[in-house]
């Protein structure tokens, strides 16, 4: 009777080189790594769409303060207001050329500034502190804005000494091409003056916006 010896097994009792276990190490450094990858593809996505968000928001209080400054021109247009600046309505009958209404003046020559922030432009380097609209909240947003009829001097925008940019709309509808009195007709109307909105908002964490508008009426 043959009798039985390890050796006539040839794998029984072979020492173990641990191929297995640095294959498992490997993918599980692998699977670390994706999940890593992963979880900040979320993350930057999130915050992509959270920026956007934050970008629509301010936008759209832009807007509701433009309108704000629109409704207050609308209110005035006719009054003799409209010939001197108004500061305490964010109101300024020029165009004041050299304003730098961002506050982030880089060409080196002194600006005149806006007070934003409601602290007598503390901080700033300034030839003149323009003062803004009273702050008022849209949403979690604050917004001011200021507004600039673009005329050179102050007084009414049409007397001959001013000098203003203006809109002269259509007096009366265009006549028919056979119509005998074709020559006589008058197209242009009574010259409006522009004015040009600034509003800034001050938004969470933050964020800054401006939105300018030029209309007439």
């Amino acid at each position: 009777m043959k009798r039985f010896h390890p050796a006539d097994a040839p794998y029984r009792g072979k020492r173990q080189r641990g191929v297995v276990l640095i294959i498992a190490l490997i993918v599980l450094i692998a699977m670390t790594l994706a999940g890593i990858g992963l979880v900040r593809s979320v993350d930057t996505g999130n915050l992509v769409a959270g920026n956007l968000a934050f970008k629509q928001s301010l936008a759209l209080a832009g807007d509701a303060a433009n309108e704000g400054a629109i409704a207050w021109l609308k209110a005035n247009q006719a009054s003799a207001l409209m010939n001197a600046d108004q500061p305490a309505s964010g109101y300024y009958s020029t165009e004041q050329a050299n304003l730098d209404v961002t506050n982030s003046n880089n060409s080196g020559v002194t600006m005149a500034v806006v007070d934003w922030d409601h602290n007598d432009c503390a901080g700033l380097t300034y030839t003149t502190c323009v003062q803004p609209s009273a702050a008022t909240t849209v949403g979690d947003n604050q917004v001011s804005y200021i507004i600039n009829r673009l005329c050179k001097t102050p007084g009414t925008y049409n007397d001959s000494a001013n000098s203003c940019v203006t809109y002269s709309g259509l007096n009366v509808k265009s006549p028919s091409r056979n119509d005998k009195e074709w020559a006589g007709y008058d197209f242009a109307g009574t010259p409006t003056p522009y004015y040009r909105v600034t509003s800034r908002v001050l938004g969470p964490r933050n964020t800054t916006a401006f939105v300018q508008t030029v209309v007439h009426f």
